[in-house]
């Protein structure tokens, strides 16, 4: 399913500083293609945000693509909009008062991209909360995917030594086809190697859901919030 158009909405402080409109445009309709909703769900619309980065001038902006399943989601999407822009109005007296952003409105699916000065998109991510509840029987799936593959079995030998207390494979998130480059969305599963309360390594194994196959494996290193 290829999405085809969407709409544009520019935070104040985007259109303050003279972004062009026809340029946000292709940029968002560059972005559109990209979009694949989750496992089977139909897309009712997409609302695009242009929005700041508390600085201006801006040296990134982000677009803020808002993805709904029905009509139902869209109202609360364009009611919490409403307010936002209501707040923002009332705070917006002086270029150097900071006003919110368009971070966090409800959606069934929201994609973040930055994008440079010159509209430059560097990449889109999935951003929904959800991403981390995978079901059960997703996770099962997945795990047993991993554990099966030679891809683990090497990563398995060669981290032999891995203390117990790091746990099993563990199945993180969703992961959106326009995040991997891959047709089908993923699950992410995880296998830590080593913790020490700050900082964590590990392996990924990213999992394709509908055809059941590893579609990469990657070295990773995290830091505890």
């Amino acid at each position: 399913m290829t999405i085809s158009s969407a709409e544009l909405r520019l935070h104040p402080r985007v259109a303050q500083q003279g972004v062009s409109t026809s340029a946000a445009q292709q940029v968002l309709a560059g972005c559109l293609g990209r979009l694949q909703p989750f496992q089977g769900r139909a897309t009712h619309s997409v609302v695009a945000a242009l929005d700041w980065d508390h600085r201006l001038p801006s040296a990134t902006m982000t677009l803020r693509l808002h993805l709904f399943y029905d009509e139902i989601s869209r109202g609360r999407f364009d009611q919490a909009f409403d307010r936002r822009l209501a707040e923002i109005g009332a705070r917006d007296l002086y270029p150097e008062f900071d006003v919110p952003d368009f971070g966090g409105l409800p959606a069934d699916e929201t994609y973040d991209g930055e994008l440079s000065p010159l509209l430059e998109l560097e990449g889109l991510r999935l951003t929904s909360p959800w991403r981390r509840e995978v079901p059960e029987d997703d996770s099962e799936r997945a795990l047993a995917v991993v554990r099966q593959s030679p891809e683990f079995a090497v990563v398995a030998a060669a981290t032999a030594d891995r203390a117990s207390h790091l746990g099993d494979l563990e199945a993180v998130s969703f992961t959106a086809p326009c995040e991997s480059g891959h047709a089908n969305w993923a699950l992410d599963v995880w296998w830590l190697t080593a913790f020490d309360g700050r900082m964590g390594r590990g392996w990924s194994f990213l999992v394709d859901l509908k055809t059941q196959v590893i579609l990469s494996h990657r070295e990773f290193s995290i830091r505890a919030n």
